[in-house]
């Protein structure tokens, strides 16, 4: 009777502990803590997002008194996103392995004081019939203490009048990427106001637009905020022509594109007005690390104007994904390098 019964308790031992294993392995746990304050995010909503078709929420909970929180896990198999929404802004982490997850938010604030972008780019090609600009600006947030930026007018898009934007696409450093409609702001033609939080890091803004084109055309790129280093990029059969001849300097070939860098460091508001003229495109291995594959995991999806089918651009409103931080950092050395030696060659002759 007795051996029966230390039998019984056993194998119900054993059940127990299998059931609380299986239900450790369907729960996801973590803590959220404020970066900007240094204490736990008490109360914030937390929200399972499944990867599958599109983003699909699974399950949601809020932080406790010490930013901690559980989310029962349905899909296993399926990749999951963990959203925290932290004073109205989206706090993203991708799930992988078993441990716990620490996710890190920031207070919210409308503006930044001297927030610049550390490098920006004017990728410029045609193909004689229609000019496509690709403008790209890395946006550093090195806030201290970190917040984030948050609002409606958090950056802008400046594009010729007679210029239609095709595509915007924006990625925080070691997110995902999101294709956003930007907002026509009222009574100022050719401008667009981007709504996308501006966290601690760095963010990546990226868009497309296209003009008319029949012969030499003048542009003039206006800036959201202050870049430490800026460039214009072309094919090697297009010509270009500053406006001022001091004003950008030609260091070479890069990815295949020739790199005309703006001497002031940094450039702020207006990079001097330049030309270009002639027919190239850039191919679609050196235009800036873009890829026709598409992420499961956009966000935010959006109708986009038709480019006309007169043009044959071949990387026109493409995701990007991860080379393009590899490319923007490969061009931020090469610049670097460049100066470097002409600084250089300058004291050599002094």
């Amino acid at each position: 009777m007795n051996i029966r019964s230390g039998i019984k308790s056993t194998l119900l031992l054993v059940c127990c502990c299998y059931a609380l294993s299986a239900y450790a392995a369907d729960t996801i746990n973590g803590v959220v803590r404020n970066h900007t304050t240094g204490k736990a995010a008490a109360g914030d909503e937390v929200i399972l997002l499944r990867l599958q078709n599109g983003m699909e929420e699974e399950s949601r909970t809020r932080t406790d008194a010490k930013g901690a929180f559980s989310l029962p896990l349905v899909s296993a198999d399926a990749p999951h996103v963990v959203r925290v929404l932290h004073q109205g802004i989206n706090y993203d982490q991708t799930v992988s392995g078993n441990g716990p997850l620490e996710i890190a938010v920031f207070n919210a604030v409308p503006r930044i004081r001297d927030l610049q972008a550390s490098i920006g780019i004017a990728q410029v090609e045609s193909d004689g019939q229609m000019l496509k600009v690709t403008e790209m600006y890395s946006i550093a947030n090195d806030s201290v203490p970190p917040v984030t930026q948050s609002g409606p007018r958090n950056f802008e898009i400046s594009i010729a009048p007679k210029a239609t934007l095709d595509s915007l696409e924006v990625k925080k450093g070691g997110g995902i990427w999101v294709t956003l409609a930007p907002l026509p702001i009222k009574g100022q033609q050719g401008r667009y106001a981007v709504d996308f939080p501006i966290r601690p890091g760095d963010t990546l803004f990226k868009f497309v637009y296209h003009l008319p084109y029949t012969g030499p055309t003048s542009l003039h790129v206006k800036l959201a905020y202050p870049v430490k280093s800026f460039a214009v990029m072309h094919p090697p059969s297009m010509s270009f022509k500053p406006s001022s001849a001091q004003a950008f300097t030609s260091p070479g070939l890069a990815q295949g594109l020739r790199v005309e860098q703006a001497v002031s460091k940094p450039v702020v508001r207006d990079v001097p007005e330049f030309e270009v003229s002639g027919i190239g495109l850039a191919a679609p291995a050196q235009a800036a690390g873009t890829s026709s594959a598409t992420s499961p995991a956009a966000a935010v999806a959006s109708p986009k104007p038709d480019t006309p089918a007169s043009v044959t651009l071949p990387v026109a409103a493409r995701r990007l994904e991860n080379g393009m931080w590899i490319f923007l950092t490969g061009i931020a050395a090469l610049l670097t390098a460049i100066a470097y030696a002409i600084w250089k060659k300058r004291e050599r002759t002094v």
